[in-house]
């Protein structure tokens, strides 16, 4: 769903961007502001509801945001931290949310952060380009969506956006694992590249699923916090959290699947293994005659019609009738 919206996004508009809006019902009253005059605007309109988009920098603009929502330096510094973790901070009358905007590209897991700060009247968004330009122009054609609503209509479809791509994401690994469950089906092993592929998707599964997984859990804290919602909202996010456990189990669903043809591709590499060790017995069982004879009647020993023609023939028919004997034994075993 999130992919088919950023395709439509995307087709509609091909220029710049606003990277804020100002709506009131179903009519935008402001769009492009930045900081102070965002300020101004919403203060001006007390039923205005509107959302911004800021880079995850340290910047002026981030620090009017802070201005404009009482958030200390200490708050943003901790929103803006690299490497952190997917969490949920309910600050009084502001929720931050930081999530993870993830896509699969090759066989890697990539993404950006996005750090949400969410009050009744404004959404701002820290996110780096291009993600950013992707969610303006999201919002910016969700106009009929967002009639009517408030800051938190602006959240919801982010966040069913982000989490979108993370079943996107969850959905083209899924494909890559059903190619792999078909090669098995001919009863061969996975060669040398296909099990580099199977590693390489085993290994993004896990960091999808360190994304998925406390998304989920976040996602629940943040609509508990919300004291307010009404049953069009509380039913919009029950759909959004029931979205994000169904991606996060089938992510599940897809660990346990490419640990299963980890383990077949295995299996068949040791039945494969056994078959070629039977084989090499067999053979060295059938070679192992001969030796044995000769080593046998070769000793510094005097036997019977040694040295002479008859004793050859004979000996040359034992060891020519026990091979045979031993061929024909080892392969009605199905050794050779």
């Amino acid at each position: 769903m999130a992919r088919r919206v950023a395709q439509l996004v995307d087709r509609s508009t091909d220029g710049p961007v606003d990277r804020s809006q100002v709506w009131i019902g179903s009519k935008v009253i402001a769009h492009d502001l930045h900081g102070d005059d965002l300020a101004d605007v919403l203060q001006q309109n007390g039923n205005a509801s509107a959302w911004a988009i800021a880079p995850r920098t340290a910047s002026a603009e981030l620090h009017r945001f802070g201005r404009m929502l009482d958030l200390d330096d200490a708050v943003l510094e901790g929103i803006l931290a690299p490497e952190q973790r997917i969490k949920f901070v309910d600050l009084e009358r502001t929720r931050v949310v930081r999530l993870r905007a993830i896509r699969l590209q090759g066989r890697e897991i990539v993404g950006d952060d996005l750090s949400m700060i969410i009050t009744d009247q404004v959404l701002i968004m820290l996110v780096d380009e291009p993600y950013g330009s992707e969610l303006a122009r999201l919002l910016s054609g969700s106009g009929h969506r967002l009639a009517g609503g408030s800051a938190d209509r602006a959240a919801e479809l982010v966040i069913d956006h982000v989490v979108g791509a993370s079943a996107d994401a969850a959905t083209e690994i899924e494909t890559a694992s059903d190619q792999l469950a078909d090669a098995l089906f001919g009863g061969a092993p996975l060669s040398r590249e296909l099990k580099l592929d199977a590693f390489r998707l085993r290994r993004a599964v896990t960091a999808l699923r360190r994304v998925t997984e406390p998304t989920a859990e976040v996602l629940q804290d943040l609509v508990e916090a919300g004291d307010d919602l009404d049953v069009s909202d509380t039913r919009r996010w029950s759909m959004i959290i029931d979205h994000a456990n169904r991606v996060n189990g089938g992510v599940a669903m897809l660990g346990d699947s490419l640990t299963a043809i980890f383990d077949t591709s295995l299996s068949l590499d040791n039945a494969r293994m056994d078959e070629v060790m039977k084989k090499l017995t067999g053979w060295a069982g059938i070679i192992a005659v001969p030796t044995l004879v000769t080593g046998f009647v070769g000793m510094n020993v005097h036997f019977w019609l040694n040295d002479t023609q008859l004793g050859f023939y004979i000996y040359l028919a034992i060891m020519v009738v026990a091979a045979a004997i031993l061929y024909v034994i080892f392969r009605r075993n199905s050794w050779i």
